[in-house]
């Protein structure tokens, strides 16, 4: 193994260098992750989203973006109406929405908190 000019071998300062990098990396995360929360939460903070409101029997649904729902295409700003809440351990797990063609379609939590918001 050939060695360096200080007498140390190769191998040890080329982990003394991949130390070196993954603590800038660790504080690069720390530092992105300090800036980017509050951003974040100052992006989305005048939308009122689904997580944010009570979801009920009868409430309205505005899509945020465009979304397939079971073959049904929604598209961007499109109302559904809530028909009834899917209850697991008393937890709400899904909500049925009734379509404008009149079709009813259950859908998960996270599809609702990701893709609609409570109408005003």
């Amino acid at each position: 193994m050939p060695r360096s000019r200080n007498g140390r071998d190769n191998q040890v300062s080329l982990r003394s260098m991949v130390r070196m990098r993954s603590l800038s990396r660790v504080v690069l995360v720390a530092a992105l992750a300090f800036v980017a929360v509050p951003a974040l939460d100052a992006v989305g903070a005048n939308e009122a989203r689904a997580d944010e409101a009570p979801i009920e029997v009868g409430t309205q649904l505005v899509a945020t973006q465009d979304v397939t729902l079971h073959r049904a295409e929604i598209q961007k700003g499109s109302r559904v109406s809530v028909t009834k809440l899917s209850q697991r351990s008393g937890r709400v797990e899904g909500v049925h929405v009734a379509l404008a063609d009149g079709h009813v379609v259950k859908v998960p939590m996270g599809f609702v908190h990701t893709y609609f918001r409570v109408a005003e």
